[in-house]
């Protein structure tokens, strides 16, 4: 008994007509009881209400549901000894399951709630019926414990409670391992055939019962007994194969029988079911393909017949469907035996998920370990692909199952149908299939890689897959998330980084890439920024996922990010920016925290070559990030965008809006920001025809002089000197002057560069004084000559040139041609001897500023100041002992010194000025004093 004109197993014969259902089997009747014959006052006086436990419930307004010398009373009796023995036979195991039968069917028909869970715990004969299945040897049939424990089943699904989902799903998965995974039937001896056919006639009674609520079919849970029918029509036997199609088609006939069902909205199995049978057709072995041809021919009828009820009986689809239904019902089993037919007939009629679902199963059956057919899969894959109808759910779905197949397909055609399939879904679907492939692999591993690079072999692919990887590259990765269901989203950004370096690896995709390029560019520059220094927690969970995913000693996020703006610039043609940058040591500087916004600075330098087009897009996008209150990006935006400002063709654009983000810069409490704005403007100011507009900063850009952090100090004056020396004279003597009293404070600060910049400064200064402002100036060049003299004897060369230049400037701005003279000569000391000789009033003054030199670090600016101190103090009366006092007292701060000259000198001066002190005035003794210290300074 075979094929469907014969159904193994079934208790009379099969209609001869296959496109008629099979009937079902009658119901099995039970043994006569002599408790059901009793009336009903004949049961309530013999009955004594005794619940199976003491701690079992009973419902109190429950009649009483059986007398102690009952048969019913026997059958709980023997369950709770056979519950509690060890040791149990055959005999032992058939009577307990006809014990469970025999009390099933006495509590479904005489207690009103018929819930068995009265008298004992449903879940617990289950179990147990379970277990006595799986002692059964999958090698052999020789008992009717199977067939028993079906039949037991069968009357427990009459009875309250029902079976849970998951209850009745492992239930089925053991009843058909047992039975489906038995030898074939043509190894059996006579008596057990007959066995193996009542067990299955068992099977499909308790199939029947859990599928069928008072008769009539519940679509529920139906495709609740399909979701473990299913998976073995691809076992590796084909004994197993065949029986699970058998079970399959005869459960799809026994519903294709009548037109009314519960739970038909919630079936959501059909796509799948119809993907399994359509695998079936191609099978090697003929029975099952006869068996999954005639189960498809019911479900198309069932179909269709459904579809009839939802459209209205005059229109055009119901004509439709009814040509179809006439054509199918003539042709089905021709139509039925090409995978490719069967794909389109149904994929008329499939919802979306159902479409999705058919695809899912071809894709499955197109791998090595599958039993099927992978060509026919592949037909199959394709023909639901080309069919005109509505979108498909589960999208990702489908991505993630590519994923998991592609390297285990090897037939050339399923591989390459697989792929067709991909670039299809992606142009269809681009985010649903970017955000999938994204999901799969963090690391874009050689199977990742692989369909990234198809999906963007196709130009109208390429450009919405780039573009649906650049919003996800625009997301913040790595960032803390409150809702755990938000966690897989914060990696995202990390694969589309890896994903984009695969793609742009392929030359064919040059001309996409170069038409976002600047999106891409700052989308990619932020994901370095936003990895460059990630939390412990984040780094923790982005460690975790690539454990999860079994990624092989993946990048760092940061580094990774990195190589893929490498990869951007050679695709979009820009490779020498790669290795300019690459020798200047930009790209690890932009991998480290304390160099980043340097490495970002390198990266907008070398884009200044770039065409108009893409820096004016990043420009005016940089700008609207400065306006945002993103603190991650804010650095690294500054760095850039002060870049860009010194491009020449951007001149047009230095609008109000620029200067007033600038201004907002110079006041941002980051000192690195501060520094940043300084930067720019100073490229700003590069630019001659840009410095007038520039004017209207000035006194932000001054405030930055009384900074305490050198380096902000050190570029406000370069910017300054640009600004200042590039405006007419009229419009900067106000700025000039008050500029040249804050430098004077620098002369002396400890660092070399700052003290070159504020001294060179100055004495651009001393030019650009117009009539009105020059007595105010000519103040600040008084106090400039003492330290720009000492300055003279900087260690630093360039400290000392750039003073002798500023004398000589402020020599001709005093017009003091005796001067200028001395130090066109170089006479360094007889430039003191004049200095003090024309400013004797000024004596105190510069003893006050010589004193603060006496404290520099360097051993021959403290000796210079010795000496002009010297110098200065025979310009004080002798009889000023309190001032005398006051130098000698300094002074000998300085014999402790620890450089020998400084002792020495200091030593020296002392006595001379301890003796002009002492002596009484005279002319003698002055001249004396002042050839004394004259030739302490000729030392």
């Amino acid at each position: 008994m075979s094929g469907p004109g014969f159904f193994t197993g079934m208790a009379e014969e099969a209609p001869k007509d296959p496109s008629k259902p099979l009937l079902a089997w009658e119901k099995t009747k039970p043994p006569p009881e002599k408790s059901r014959r009793k009336s009903l006052e004949q049961k309530q006086e013999l009955c004594v209400p005794q619940p199976f436990r003491a701690d079992s419930p009973s419902p109190s307004n429950s009649p009483c549901f059986m007398g102690p010398d009952s048969e019913e009373k026997e059958a709980l009796d023997y369950i709770e000894a056979f519950l509690k023995g060890d040791e149990q036979d055959e005999a032992k195991k058939l009577k307990f399951l006809e014990s469970i039968s025999t009390l099933s069917r006495a509590v479904s028909t005489r207690s009103p709630e018929g819930n068995l869970d009265a008298f004992i715990c449903k879940s617990l004969l289950v179990e147990k019926i379970k277990v006595l299945i799986h002692q059964e040897s999958i090698d052999s049939l020789a008992s009717a414990v199977r067939q028993q424990a079906m039949l037991a089943v069968m009357e427990l699904s009459k009875v309250k409670p029902p079976l849970g989902d998951m209850e009745q799903s492992s239930l089925l998965t053991i009843c058909f391992l047992s039975v489906f995974s038995l030898p074939p039937a043509d190894t059996r001896q006579e008596v057990e055939a007959a066995l193996y056919t009542k067990t299955l006639e068992a099977m499909d009674q308790m199939l029947k019962a859990l599928m069928c609520e008072d008769e009539k079919p519940n679509l529920l849970e139906l495709q609740n007994i399909l979701e473990v029918l299913l998976p073995w029509t691809a076992s590796n036997e084909v004994r197993g194969r065949l029986r699970a199609v058998e079970r399959i088609t005869w459960l799809i006939r026994l519903i294709a029988s009548h037109h009314k069902f519960n739970g038909l909205d919630e079936f959501k199995v059909l796509g799948q079911l119809v993907g399994c049978l359509t695998l079936c057709c191609a099978d090697q072995d003929q029975e099952i393909c006869r068996w999954a041809v005639d189960g498809l021919h019911h479900i198309y009828s069932f179909m269709l017949r459904q579809k009839c009820r939802t459209v209205a009986k005059d229109s055009t689809e119901y004509l439709q469907i009814l040509r179809d239904w006439q054509a199918e019902n003539t042709f089905w089993f021709a139509w039925f035996t090409n995978t490719s037919d069967i794909a389109m007939m149904f994929g008329k009629y499939f919802h979306p998920a159902e479409r999705t679902d058919f695809i899912l199963t071809a894709l499955d059956g197109m791998r090595d370990a599958s039993v099927h057919n992978s060509v026919a899969a592949a037909h199959m894959l394709h023909a639901s692909l080309g069919v005109p109808v509505p979108g498909l759910e589960k999208v990702s779905e489908a991505v993630r199952s590519m994923y998991r197949n592609l390297d285990s397909i090897s037939e050339p055609l399923a591989q390459e149908e697989l792929l067709r399939a991909l670039r299809l879904l992606g142009y269809r679907y681009s985010e649903e299939v970017v955000v999938a492939l994204l999901g799969c692999s963090l690391s874009c591993d050689s199977v990742a890689a692989e369909m990234w690079r198809t999906l963007t072999s196709h130009p109208k692919t390429t450009g919405r897959v780039l573009r649906e990887l650049l919003h996800r590259l625009q997301e913040r990765p790595l960032r803390q998330q409150h809702d755990v269901s938000q966690k897989e989203a914060i990696v995202t950004p990390l694969a589309a980084t890896r994903a984009l370096y695969e793609i742009l690896l392929e030359p064919a995709c040059r001309r996409e890439v170069q038409e976002l390029y600047p999106q891409l560019y700052i989308a990619l520059l932020f994901q370095i920024t936003y990895t460059v220094e990630p939390s412990v927690q984040d780094i923790a969970y982005y460690w975790r996922v690539c454990s999860q995913q079994d990624t092989p000693t993946p990048l760092s996020p940061v580094r990774s990010a990195v190589k893929a703006m490498k990869a951007l610039l050679r695709c979009a043609g820009y490779g020498d920016q790669v290795t300019f940058i690459q020798k200047q040591g930009g790209w690890d500087m932009l991998i480290s925290t304390d160099t980043h916004h340097k490495g970002v600075c390198l990266l907008a330098r070398a884009m200044i070559k770039n065409r108009l087009q893409e820096r004016s897009w990043i420009f005016h996008q940089l700008m609207a990030i400065l306006d945002s209150k993103d603190d991650k990006r804010h650095i690294p935006a500054m760095a850039f965008f002060i870049q860009l400002l010194q491009c020449p063709d951007l001149g047009n654009q230095l609008e109000d809006a620029i200067l007033d983000q600038m201004r907002r810069q110079l006041r941002d409490p980051k000192t690195v920001v501060r520094w940043l704005a300084l930067k720019g403007l100073f490229n700003l100011a590069l630019h001659p025809e840009k410095v007038v507009k520039l004017q209207r900063l000035l006194g932000d850009i001054q405030e930055r002089l009384y900074e305490t952090d050198r380096d902000v100090i050190a570029k406000a004056i370069a910017v300054l000197k640009l600004i200042l020396t590039s405006l007419d004279r009229q419009s900067a003597s106000p700025a000039a002057v008050q500029v040249a009293q804050r430098l004077l404070l620098f002369f002396d600060d400890e660092s070399s560069k700052l003290r070159v910049l504020s001294i060179a400064l100055f004495r651009d200064l001393l030019g650009v004084v117009t009539a009105p402002y020059r007595w105010q100036m000519k103040e600040h060049v008084l106090r400039s000559l003492v330290p720009l003299l000492l300055r003279l004897h900087d260690e630093n060369p360039s400290v000392s040139q750039v003073s002798w230049d500023t004398l000589a400037r402020a020599a001709l701005f005093l017009r003091w041609r005796r001067l200028r003279a001395l130090v066109h000569s170089k006479e360094m000391w007889q430039i003191c001897d004049c200095l003090l000789a024309r400013y004797k009033r000024r004596a105190d003054n510069f003893l006050c500023q010589t004193l603060a030199f006496l404290e520099s670090p360097q051993a021959t600016v403290r000796e210079a100041a010795i000496r002009f101190l010297g110098l200065t103090a025979r310009q004080l009366d002798s009889r000023n002992h309190d001032k005398l006092d006051a130098i000698c007292n300094v002074l000998k701060g300085l014999v402790q010194d620890s450089k020998s000259s400084v002792r020495c000198l200091a030593t020296q001066t002392i006595l001379i000025l301890d003796a002009f002190r002492n002596q009484a005035p005279s002319r003698c003794n002055l001249r004396t004093v002042a050839q004394r210290l004259g030739m302490i300074c000729t030392r």
